[in-house]
């Protein structure tokens, strides 16, 4: 059950007015014991009417119990054995009419102010879903600036690799199989991190990666797996260490990476010391 799709449909207004059937009446009260949150609505709508109702009561005037008092005679009644005779009541015609009329004006009077009361309880509703949905905004842009801060930290730290002293940087060009394919490698020996720039590279399937290769007395080792989607001015971090190498080289692999290279996939090589 949506707890608040059943909060905002308007029922727990018409519950605390009693304007709902019998059926609605045993819902409401069967759900607030089983919901919480239904629970402190219905509370928080009661203490509501009810402050309302006792800002905007309206006492009788202090008069019109001694005036109604004056109009009645009471008459002993005879005393006679297992007979109780009904205290007669002698009220003029028109202080009944008086009478009643101030009943009318007062249960307009209450009908006026259950109408405003319901009319201030939709405006907290109302108020209440503006506040829910600013707080979610607020949420989700919080959401994007811890990520914005993220992404920044990851730059700053490949920065810091790219400027670290030692760290070189060589450019790989593709071959007939990529010709306009062309990327960047920084390399720091001392410190065996490496981190590549994509400038251009043919797009890959959802299972598929880039592979960098390092060249080792001629083996090649896995020197970790990169996209080639991202925009050309970011720079990736591979996960491996390369203490040592005479060349690089990429090749296509499935996503995650190879043990060995897949040489009919190889896209660009190139020696370190060229």
């Amino acid at each position: 059950m949506n707890v608040t799709e059943y909060i905002a449909s308007g029922i727990l207004e018409s519950y605390v007015m009693g304007a709902v059937s019998d059926q609605e009446r045993r819902e409401v009260e069967c759900l607030s014991s089983i919901y919480p949150d239904i629970r402190r609505e219905l509370d928080q709508l009661s203490e509501v009417l009810e402050d309302y109702a006792l800002s905007h009561s309206v006492e009788p005037p202090a008069s019109l119990r001694s005036k109604i008092l004056s109009q009645i005679e009471f008459k002993e009644p005879e005393k006679q054995e297992t007979i109780v005779r009904p205290l007669p009541v002698d009220v003029p015609t028109t202080t009944g009419l008086a009478f009643r009329m101030s009943w009318v004006v007062a249960a307009s009077m209450g009908l006026l102010l259950l109408l405003f009361s319901f009319f201030l309880l939709s405006q907290l509703r109302s108020n209440q879903r503006t506040l829910a949905s600013i707080r979610t905004s607020n949420d989700r842009m919080q959401a994007e600036i811890r990520q914005l801060r993220e992404k920044k930290n990851q730059t700053d730290q490949l920065l810091a690799l790219v400027r670290q002293p030692g760290t070189r940087t060589l450019k790989l060009q593709g071959n007939e199989k990529a010709p306009n394919g062309n990327m960047l490698i920084f390399w720091n020996s001392s410190t065996q991190q490496v981190a590549v720039q994509v400038q251009s590279m043919p797009p890959l399937p959802a299972d598929k990666q880039y592979q960098l290769w390092s060249m080792v007395d001629g083996k090649p080792v896995d020197a970790g797996v990169f996209d080639g989607s991202t925009s050309s001015d970011q720079i990736q971090r591979l996960n491996r260490q390369v203490g040592r190498a005479d060349a690089f080289a990429v090749t296509i692999e499935k996503r995650g990476g190879s043990p060995t290279p897949t040489l009919s996939t190889l896209l660009a090589m190139a020696p370190v010391n060229a």
